[in-house]
């Protein structure tokens, strides 16, 4: 049993450091900016969000993903939205990393921008689709509600003004991460924490052994 536990434990180690690294090859330092103003769309034009209305769309992710997965007729417009949004927000890291949505300095606060302003277009192009999008509708009721409500609101950053597109991969911007701390100690603990596991996973395969030597003997 605790064999499988050591094995379930490497693998889920592994598994996560592989999906650091693969943020990391598919974002590299220069994978920022990649907005429409660097070119031609060649995907989806995804409008830009304000800084105050990152956390009320963030609220609203999951609801709107699953839904957009339970439409009976998708079209290439739902679909390169869904996964523009699904890629985006793997590549920042899946929203962890403190002060990401908040605050401005983060290197993954463009790539913030970037999977909500995608989340909420592809609830905008759902409730313009044919057939019953009341659910669409509702949600979007209630998300354009709490966003009137919220005194944050119009609050700006470097990253209100930029228009997407569905078509580019936009990345954490690494340059930054040196100067920003909650990035820093974040980065910093996961390391502590795979060494950790792989110490203490490296131990217990010593353990066994002197075991198996010692009712071998």
């Amino acid at each position: 049993m605790t064999g499988h536990s050591d094995c379930r434990t490497v693998r889920g180690w592994r598994s996560l450091l592989i999906a650091v690294l693969s943020i990391l090859v598919i974002t590299p330092a220069g994978a920022h900016h990649q907005g429409s103003s660097d070119g031609p769309i060649r995907g989806v034009a995804i409008p830009a969000i304000s800084h105050g209305e990152m956390p009320v769309i963030a609220k609203y992710r999951s609801q709107i993903l699953e839904l957009a997965a339970r439409q009976p007729v998708t079209d290439s417009t739902l679909r390169r939205l869904t996964g523009f949004v699904s890629l985006q927000f793997f590549t920042c890291f899946w929203g962890l990393v403190p002060g990401s949505l908040s605050d401005e300095q983060s290197p993954f606060n463009e790539c913030s921008h970037a999977y909500l302003a995608g989340v909420r277009e592809l609830l905008v192009h759902m409730t313009a689709m044919s057939g019953d999008q009341s659910a669409a509708r509702e949600i979007e009721a209630r998300m354009n509600a709490e966003i009137a409500g919220d005194s944050n609101r119009n609050v700006v950053c470097s990253n209100s003004g930029q228009i997407f597109d569905s078509a580019d991969v936009i990345g954490p911007d690494w340059q930054l991460a040196p100067m920003h701390v909650p990035t820093v100690l974040t980065f910093s603990a996961f390391v502590v924490l795979v060494a950790a596991g792989r110490v203490a996973a490296g131990r217990r395969r010593l353990f066994r052994k002197a075991e198996l030597s010692t009712a071998v003997s």
